[in-house]
């Protein structure tokens, strides 16, 4: 099949599921809707790009200052699944292989991209790692040089709190494993037999006390500065109501520092997130926000982007991928395409490429770079 009639199929059937959702939704609330279906707007990938940089071949916008954006999140973030991605567009062909979303946002917006994702963990624990929920000593101690010194960190409430990592580094990296900062004097936590000690990392002859309630900051809290946050999180859980949720995000950006923000919304499909109670199929949503975007949408506004929708919409066309029967079968369910995804809710290489793509647009959309 041609690939133009299969972008008119497509296109049809983005425009059915909106039809489907919006009749669903006044069978269910029995309320009149206006009958209006939502538009495709599908962006090229190098309409916000204003010149290239003929020394790398990078696409580069010499027009901002070059920020620190820093993304916070769990294995979406961090790129699980990805692999081969060749991404052919008016400048040739892109080498994606292996890239994470973040690798496509600093491509396009020539910006210093910080990639903090860490698979597996909870919004709670992101929120800790980050500092938007602070960790302090639960008792004081004094540490002496070449020694360790058994500690307690606990939250606000003084419950105990863990992480994979204290330096809030993915294990994988270059970092000194649980390196984090108290007074701004740099530690190592170590573990044995079910305790946490603490050491002193940096070679003195003086012992530091540590009082009870000094706060304890991971390595990559420490290190990064971001002029542009984004965060990423939610479908491990680590929350039970929207508004628990809400609240993460929003103390992570308190604790940042900057208003400059961006909020990404899950891209599972509906009938198979965290909060898949709520539907009996992903038809049931379609384009429309599910009961989680549009609490992160009324609580963040325009600094929220609803991922799924977006590669719903764009991915295939982004990614200069023909859509599959499969893909055609999964937009017609409401479903983000097979032909972008590792597993049920893991992207592959084309996948990360075009969700990096929706981030750097709704950074333009709102002026950051």
């Amino acid at each position: 099949m041609k690939r133009w009639i299969k972008n008119i199929i497509i296109l049809c059937v983005v425009c059915l599921i909106g039809v489907t959702a919006a009749i669903w939704v006044n069978v269910v609330n029995k309320e009149e809707v206006s009958g209006e279906t939502i538009g495709i707007n599908i962006v090229p990938v190098n309409s916000f790009v204003t010149e290239q940089d003929s020394e790398d071949n990078q696409n580069i916008n010499f027009n901002r200052e070059i920020k620190n954006i820093v993304c916070w999140g769990d294995s979406i973030t961090y790129g699980l699944g990805s692999g081969e991605a060749f991404i052919e567009n008016e400048d040739g062909i892109i080498d994606a292989s292996d890239w994470a979303y973040t690798d496509a946002l600093a491509y396009y917006s020539g910006m210093n991209v910080y990639n903090l994702g860490v698979c597996g963990e909870t919004s709670y624990d992101i929120a800790l790692r980050q500092g938007g929920i602070k960790m302090y000593i639960g008792k004081s101690v004094t540490v002496k040089p070449g020694k360790k010194v058994r500690v307690s960190i606990v939250n606000a409430d003084g419950d105990g709190v863990s992480l994979e990592n204290f330096n809030g580094y993915e294990t994988n990296n270059a970092q000194v494993d649980n390196l984090v900062y108290v007074d701004d004097v740099l530690y190592q936590l170590s573990f044995s037999k079910g305790g946490v000690y603490i050491s002193l990392y940096e070679d003195t002859t003086r012992s530091v006390k540590i009082k009870k309630g000094a706060e304890v900051v991971t390595k990559a809290a420490h290190d990064m500065s971001a002029d542009v946050l984004i965060i990423e999180m939610g479908s491990n859980g680590g929350w039970d109501e929207y508004d628990e949720l809400i609240s993460q995000y929003k103390a992570m950006i308190a604790n940042s520092g900057t208003q400059c923000y961006i909020i990404i919304g899950d891209t599972d499909n509906p009938d198979e997130a965290i909060d898949s109670e709520n539907y009996n199929s992903s038809k049931e949503v379609g384009l429309n926000d599910t009961l989680w975007e549009a609490a992160l949408r009324e609580a963040f506004g325009d600094h929220f982007i609803n991922m799924r929708t977006y590669l719903m919409q764009n991915a295939l066309d982004i990614t200069g991928k023909e859509a599959n029967e499969t893909d055609i079968e999964n937009l017609l369910d409401g479903r983000v395409p097979d032909s972008i995804k590792y597993d049920y809710t893991h992207l592959n290489g084309y996948g990360y490429y075009a969700y990096g793509v929706g981030v750097y647009e709704k950074g333009v959309e709102l002026g950051y770079w």
